[in-house]
């Protein structure tokens, strides 16, 4: 998609935004904005939104009558989307691409039909892991976004997720490589915010649902106004008489963004223990809030800046541009990715519309190609004459004649390559293929709750009646909590048809027999059950066939002083809802991988939902399927606690093939 010019657009709740950039070398220069305010805030209750976003799309294409001038990307918020973060195994390059596709149909909580995704890896000098993000957003709302478009005469060319447009912009503006700074990237929007981290030179994206919409129902709430004008209330903080009061109302959302914000750093370097994050840098003109910084910087004890200017930007002293620089990083980076200048280049517009774009380039050519291999055709025929010719005139006919026959090849290649991308058989192989081994997880989550059931806790314990949890010692207790679960991806190897997984699960017990008590309950069941027809894989040893699965490590600590949290009933530590799951972050991947997702995805734990999760593969409810135990509602403050894990592997099955090998046993045992 890399061109000399380019368009960013990106539609927000607040306002239209729009970059022209022409590039010249590694520089680029503003050749064009445009900065359309709505009439009223795309999140005022009752407002159409599609109609304001018509009007703006109208003003903007009066004022820009020809959008010939390169490529044009456009974006989707990170709420409307979906982004998901994970290790590989050092693999061969060539298998990279079949490891993601596993991943991307583990984790994308949507039949992967029924979305676009793309993908991009992280690699680094330091260490041979291979890092991916994924990428999806459902096909309706891709093509809700793209008919929006169009109805105005706009065809955009890419579509990526605001977060990854943010990246881009900054990684290129502010020169971010792998000997960087750690930088935290806080684009905080309308309806929602965007946490982005580069680091190490890698990225990692969660979105959370607070953003400026937030303050203005605090003001509502406080003052009793209208949306409208608690809207311009806001604007006007700075300034207003009122600013005490305005600051005090919306004091409460400062938290609750500073909590997430808190959390998601912490999530992060849990997952990335070296990694040091020293600077904080703010997008979006919620920044403008007073105090606002302030209040953040003490929060996570980290300088904060707010992004101003853009440094390696040429904007000619553009006053009119300056003052809209904080809301023009998702077009920026847009328009970067349209020059071919973007760290990420992740496109989620469907294959079907790039296909058919395509066409429309080539089919010009379609007849040209067909004239000239007919002129070849004729040339061959009447290459004894002209080879009469050649005698006489050499060079005045074949410098004519040579490089028409190299042009029809090369266009006749062209059309060959054409075909062969529009073969109608290949989509429907693709997604069989990658709808293969969906129903692994589910059945793994299942095999899990089986294990810790296995360890029968006494019934006082789940009883949530106090007086009976307290009369069974906590040394004594056979209660096993899961912390986390792990899995690693193992290509097939040798005659292997199918890959493997390394499963790597943790759990936590205040059992004094901590090793005991995993061995006879979790151990004992592997090994039971490691053959039982119909499932989607076998459990196979560690490391050799025959070995039995293994109990890696054995942890002690003691816990602080009890105290009071919501949910937790005096659990230190204990999250709203009970529990501490490393995959009520968003999903069992590689180390318990957080879901930076939006709207509709947000991460389980801490109170929040996720029907995407909870609904895995469409319709599979995982509180019914694998239903974990919990932990004792009460435990005394000088509590022991241990922690176990256990690693085991499982090889994948083909279960087509495998009914298919019964089918023809019975077959041959009838005849």
């Amino acid at each position: 998609m890399a061109s000399s010019s380019a368009w960013g657009i990106e539609i927000g709740s607040h306002a239209f935004k729009a970059v022209r950039l022409e590039r010249s070398g590694d520089d680029v220069t503003l050749a064009d904005f445009a900065f359309i305010p709505h009439k009223k805030v795309l999140s005022t209750p009752d407002v159409d939104s599609d109609e304001m976003i018509r009007l703006a799309i109208g003003q903007f294409m009066s004022q820009q009558p020809d959008m010939r001038q390169g490529p044009i990307l456009i974006s989707v918020p990170g709420n409307g989307a979906f982004a998901r973060f994970a290790k590989l195994p050092p693999v061969e390059p060539k298998k990279v691409p079949d490891i993601v596709k596993f991943e991307a149909v583990q984790q994308i909580p949507f039949p992967i039909e029924e979305v676009e995704w793309d993908y991009e890896t992280f690699t680094s000098e330091e260490t041979p892991e291979v890092e991916v993000g994924i990428f999806a957003i459902t096909k309706g709302a891709v093509q809700a976004r793209l008919n929006l478009y169009g109805e105005l005469g706009l065809a955009p060319d890419g579509l990526t997720i605001s977060p990854v447009a943010v990246f881009n912009a900054l990684q290129y503006d502010l020169d971010l490589g792998p000997s960087s700074p750690g930088t935290i990237i806080l684009d905080i929007g309308t309806t929602s915010t965007d946490l982005i981290i580069a680091e190490g030179g890698r990225t990692w994206i969660r979105t959370f649902p607070i953003g400026g919409h937030n303050f203005t129902e605090a003001l509502i709430s406080s003052f009793k106004l209208t949306y409208s004008k608690a809207e311009k209330l806001k604007s006007e903080a700075q300034t207003s008489k009122y600013r005490r009061q305005i600051l005090s109302a919306m004091r409460p959302v400062f938290a609750d963004l500073a909590q997430d914000v808190q959390r998601s750093i912490g999530y992060y370097q849990s997952l990335h223990r070296e990694a040091n994050l020293t600077r904080l840098i703010g997008v979006g003109s919620t920044f403008r809030l007073p105090g606002l910084r302030k209040f953040l910087s003490q929060q996570v004890q980290m300088d904060i800046s707010r992004l101003d200017e853009f440094k390696r930007l040429r904007t000619g002293d553009n006053p009119q541009f300056a003052e809209h620089i904080l809301n023009m990083a998702t077009a920026y980076g847009l328009a970067l990715q349209g020059l071919g200048m973007a760290a990420i280049d992740v496109n989620l517009i469907p294959v079907s519309v790039v296909r058919d774009r395509l066409w429309g380039q080539k089919i010009k050519w379609f007849g040209a190609a067909a004239a000239m291999v007919v002129f070849g055709s004729m040339i061959a025929f009447a290459q004894p004459m002209l080879d009469g010719k050649y005698t006489r005139q050499p060079t005045e006919y074949r410098d004519q004649i040579e490089p028409i026959i190299r042009e029809a090849t090369n266009l006749k290649t062209d059309f060959d390559k054409i075909t062969q991308e529009t073969d109608i058989t290949a989509k429907p192989l693709n997604i069989r293929g990658m709808i293969a081994g969906r129903d692994v997880w589910p059945n793994v989550l299942a095999d899990v709750a089986a294990m810790l059931a296995e360890a029968k806790p006494q019934p006082e314990l789940l009883s949530g009646d106090p007086e009976k949890i307290n009369s069974i010692p906590p040394a004594q207790r056979q209660l096993l909590e899961l912390k986390s679960l792990e899995y690693t991806y193992i290509p097939p190897r040798g005659d292997e048809a199918m890959p493997r997984l390394r499963l790597r699960m943790r759990v936590e017990t205040s059992n004094r027999d901590s090793v005991a008590l995993v061995n006879r309950s979790v151990i004992q069941w592997l090994e039971k059950n490691a053959e039982r027809p119909g499932l989607p894989y076998r459990i196979v040893s560690k490391d050799e066939p025959g070995a039995r699965p293994e109990t890696l490590r054995r942890d002690s600590f003691r816990t602080p002083p009890a105290v009071d949290t919501p949910g937790g009933a005096g659990r230190p530590g204990a999250r709203p809802g009970g529990g501490e799951r490393d995959f009520e972050h968003g999903g069992l991947g590689k180390g318990g991988m957080e879901t930076p997702m939006g709207e509709g995805f947000a991460p389980m734990g801490e109170g929040f939902q996720s029907p995407g999760m909870r609904s895995f593969g469409g319709g599979l409810n995982l509180d019914s399927l694998a239903p974990l135990p919990q932990p004792a509602a009460t435990l005394p403050p000088d509590t022991e606690y241990y922690q176990v894990e256990v690693a085991w592997t499982i090889q994948l099955v083909d279960l087509s093939k495998a009914a298919t090998d019964s089918s023809a046993g019975s077959n041959e045992e009838g005849n």
